[in-house]
Formats: C-alpha cells, structure tokens, sequence
C-alpha cells in the first residue's frame, strides 16, 4: 500500500535528510542584528565594524532609535540590539566609559549565546586595546604592558565537541529519535491495519497458526529497512561527514539497532494492550514523541521534578541516548 510504503521508506528518509540539511553548516553563524549608534563617532563606528566581523553576526540594520530597533526584533527580522550611548568615545577617552547595552531575545537561548557571546568579545577587544595603549605609555612597549595587565584568567577547555558543531550535537541526537518515532508509528500501523481490517484470522492463518512466524514474517521487511537506516546514520556521521566516533563504532552499531527492534517491541505491545489502530497511534504519540524532551537532551534529568524522572526512565530513548553520546563524543568505555 503507498500509505505503508511511505512509512516505511519515504517518510524517514525525508525527515533525516531535512535533519541533515538543516544542521550543514555545523556552526550558527550571520545571525542578524540591529545596531542603535548614537554616538555616531570614529570608535562607535569601530565597534560596529568589530561586530560585523564576528563569525556569529551580522549586521543587518541600524536604526535611528531603540523604539524603531524593538519592533525589527517584534518581526523577527533581528535576534538582538546593540544600544551605543551617545558620546560614548568622549567619556571613554575620559576613562568613564558607559556601558554598551545589548538587548538579547532569550526566547531562543542557543542564537541568544552566540549573539551575546559575539558581541562581548567585539566589545572586550576594544577594552583590552585601550587598555594596552594607556599602559604602554609607561615604558616598555606593547609587551611589557600585555605582562604588566597580565591577571588570573580562565583557561576554559572543551573535552567533547571541540568543534563546537551543532551538527554533530543536534543531528546526532535528532535523527535516531526521528527514526525511533518513525519506526514506531510504521510497526503500528503494520499491524493494527489487520485489526482495523478484521483480517486477523487470515493472518495468523497464513503463518499456520503459530503467532511468533505471523509477527517474524510481518515485521521482516520492516526491520531490515530500518536496520539499514540505522546504519545509514552512523555512517553518515562516522565515516561520510568526516567524524570519528571517539568510543567503539561497534557498540554504537548495536546500541543503534537495539533501539530499533525494542521500537518494534514497543509497537507490538501498544497494538496488543488496545487491538485497535486509532489508539495504539495515540498511545505512540503520547509514550515515544515525548521521549525526546525527557531524555536530558534540552533540559538536564537531575533537574527534572520526580515525577518527570520516573517518566523519563521508561522512555527508550532516554537509556539510549548516553550510550550513543558515549561512544558518538565522549569515548567512554563500553562498560
């Protein structure tokens, strides 16, 4: 049947290349911004031109007033807005500088980091010139004034993605739940169609009678597609993107195809507990759609409420996931 066989194989394959896609790039970068100068001076022009020079940003406006700027970000056409106080160059040479403001969209946190993150180092580097200049002029040059500001600072390492790339962290962890949920909703509609058709019998008949060859000879051909699937995925990252899994490539594979012969599983025992397609599809929705928010993919488990823990423990995908970033990331052991 089309309906099945879009279940089955376009579906899927349509929703994990759109994944892909989506995360290409790896890095968010040219995020939109507005920029209120009104200051309208040589160094304000300077810090502009420092912003636009970020990899995360780009500046696409640069509005006559704050009112204007609020209602760019009300569209959506910018993330953020970044206030210049006028005569903000005199009172800087002064060394009464005031503060750039910027006016970030916390609604979405990941741009509203970048952003922030961009527009800090844009300005710093100009604090930290400044700074540089004033001091050199007691001797000594530009180096001997690095060494004189030299404080204790931060040495912030990065142990898993060092690249940063919300591909590897985002697509990673989006597509096997995306072909969980598919594979899921594709047994279920497999086998509840024999309910909602009153075929049953015919079924088991045509497997003489003995239920497990019914339900082997059902799902087969399911299996193997999204088997292959599963294997399409830690190949894509793992070999095509040009990654290598820091744990073992084999515990990946088999965490992987486990999860999809427990989604079969899964599938069997809704369709079982109703006997009816409607409510098994219902019952999809409602235990794995939600696997994902539970899982401590956006939101930490250890920060989850008791009942939210519990919920998530008999989620499969919440078991899968740190065995994938495990082996995916963090080269853990197998054990």
């Amino acid at each position: 049947q089309p309906w099945e066989l879009a279940l089955l194989v376009w579906f899927p394959l349509l929703s994990l290349g759109l994944i892909l896609w989506m995360f290409s790039n790896g890095i968010a970068s040219g995020l939109p911004i507005a920029v209120v100068d009104e200051d309208h001076s040589s160094d304000s022009r300077e810090l502009i031109r420092r912003m636009a020079s970020m990899r995360g940003l780009t500046v696409t406006s640069q509005p006559a007033s704050l009112y204007a700027a609020q209602s760019e970000v009300r569209k959506g056409a910018v993330y953020g807005i970044v206030h210049i106080p006028s005569n903000w160059q005199r009172d800087r040479l002064r060394n009464m500088a005031q503060p750039i403001v910027l006016y970030g969209n916390a609604q979405f946190s990941l741009v509203a980091g970048v952003v922030g993150g961009d527009v800090r180092s844009a300005v710093s580097s100009m604090a930290i010139e400044k700074a540089l200049a004033t001091e050199a002029r007691f001797g000594g040059g530009f180096s001997q004034a690095s060494a004189r500001l030299n404080t204790v600072q931060a040495d912030l390492r990065t142990l898993f993605n060092p690249s940063l790339s919300y591909e590897a962290y985002f697509g990673g962890m989006l597509m096997p739940v995306v072909l969980h949920l598919f594979c899921v909703i594709a047994a279920v509609s497999t086998l509840g169609l024999e309910f909602r058709n009153r075929t049953v019998a015919d079924w088991l008949a045509s497997a003489g009678g003995s239920l497990p060859r019914a339900l082997l000879g059902k799902f087969a051909p399911l299996a193997l597609v999204y088997l292959l699937f599963s294997l399409a995925i830690v190949v894509t990252f793992a070999g095509w993107r040009g990654w290598s899994p820091a744990g073992s490539l084999m515990l990946w594979i088999i965490a992987i195809s486990a999860l999809i012969l427990i989604s079969i599983a899964i599938a069997i025992m809704l369709v079982a507990l109703t006997l009816n397609l409607r409510l098994a599809l219902s019952m999809t929705g409602i235990y794995i759609a939600t696997g994902l928010a539970f899982s401590g993919f956006s939101y930490p488990r250890a920060a989850m409420g008791p009942a939210a823990q519990a919920w998530g423990s008999i989620l499969p995908y919440t078991h899968y996931l740190p065995l994938q970033q495990g082996q995916w990331l963090g080269g853990a052991s197998a054990s």
